[in-house]
């Protein structure tokens, strides 16, 4: 075996892990990056893998670099298909940093090199793209239509990776619009799936975080406590920075509801999570939750600096969406649409009959 290709070997099996939410450690996967100067293909495998070492400790900035490199290391290897998945990577990566115009910019890119290459499961994820901007813009229904649009493509291509992402997607936004019967369907659906070898470690807390929001919000109190704080046991695990934040966040507010003495220290330690994570949505929820257990104490003066937190962050001028770039998600919808529709006519009589 050469070493180019004892090296391309290598670098397949550690992205495929770090795609499954298990990236190595970003001083190996920059180790890397250095070791595959000299073969753009290899190079952009190598920052791919740092990007999302990087991002899985919620290291944006250093992540959208990686995955930029990357993108114009695989063009220039002539790995388009490689590259368009980079720019989808970026774009995910702008919006969990806040930067939801940034990321449309991104995906529209992505979106014309899918096209060009007739890559239908890359407009899946377009799709789901575009819904997670529709959220940050406060337009539930349009995310969730935007969710089912690419679960139904996902399932028409019978991509199970996209269509079990499809579905989680799926199940936040109906969670959001107080559907939990549907939210639960979809998560049901996507467990179902993780039975086959996805192994997937991120999907498979996020399954039981969803639960135990759910079961918080329909007063199954204790199994909720049960549920999210075995998701974040399941983040920690997998060292995952975001999901942890968004556990332990859920587990404090639980934890108030049910009146428990260690609701305090969880919500504190959540609220340190969310700020390292740069969640102003969950700083937010801290703010409000220990305000309300300092309140409950009788302790109004050490609720004092969160009531200044959750002033500064209210203070904040509320993001709204411009007629440009609205514009601009309309085309995306429609290109992904025009996609679609090309490419379905070859995929539908391969389906099965159910």
């Amino acid at each position: 075996m050469t070493a180019r290709l004892a090296l391309l070997t290598q670098l397949e099996t550690v992205l495929s892990c770090a795609e499954c939410g298990s990236p190595p450690l970003p001083d190996q996967a920059q180790q890397w990056v250095a070791e595959s100067q000299a073969d753009p293909r290899l190079h952009g495998m190598a920052l791919d893998i740092l990007g999302h070492a990087h991002q899985h400790f919620s290291a944006h900035h250093a992540a959208q670099t990686a995955f930029s490199q990357a993108a114009a290391s695989y063009r220039q290897a002539g790995q388009i298909g490689s590259s368009t998945n980079s720019l989808l990577l970026l774009a995910t990566s702008y919006l969990l940093n806040d930067q939801p115009l940034l990321a449309l910019d991104q995906w529209t890119k992505a979106l014309m090199q899918a096209k060009a290459a007739q890559n239908l499961g890359q407009c899946v994820r377009v799709y789901l793209g575009i819904g997670q901007v529709y959220i940050g813009f406060k337009d539930d229904e349009a995310a969730l239509r935007c969710s089912e649009m690419a679960l139904k493509m996902a399932v028409a291509i019978a991509d199970p990776l996209l269509e079990c992402d499809a579905l989680l997607y799926v199940a936040s936004d109906q969670y959001r619009l107080q559907r939990y019967a549907q939210a639960l369907d979809a998560i049901a659906r996507a467990e179902r799936l993780m039975e086959l070898p996805l192994h997937n470690k991120v999907w498979a807390a996020e399954i039981v975080y969803y639960r135990g929001l759910i079961h918080g919000q329909q007063g199954m109190l204790q199994q909720a406590r049960v549920e999210l704080a075995t998701a974040y046991d399941l983040h920690s695990a997998n060292d995952n920075l975001w999901g942890k934040a968004h556990a332990l966040t859920g587990l404090g507010e639980i934890l108030l509801q049910l009146q428990a003495t260690d609701a305090e220290a969880i919500l504190l330690q959540a609220q340190q999570l969310a700020e390292q994570a740069g969640v102003p949505s969950l700083q937010t929820r801290c703010c409000k939750a220990l305000i309300d257990c300092y309140l409950a104490k009788q302790q109004a003066e050490l609720a004092l600096p969160f009531y200044a937190q959750l002033f500064a962050q209210q203070s904040l001028p509320e993001r709204k969406i411009s007629a440009t770039h609205r514009q601009k998600i309309m085309q995306l919808e429609t290109q992904s649409r025009v996609l679609q529709l090309q490419k379905m006519p070859a995929i539908m009589p391969h389906l099965p009959v159910v």
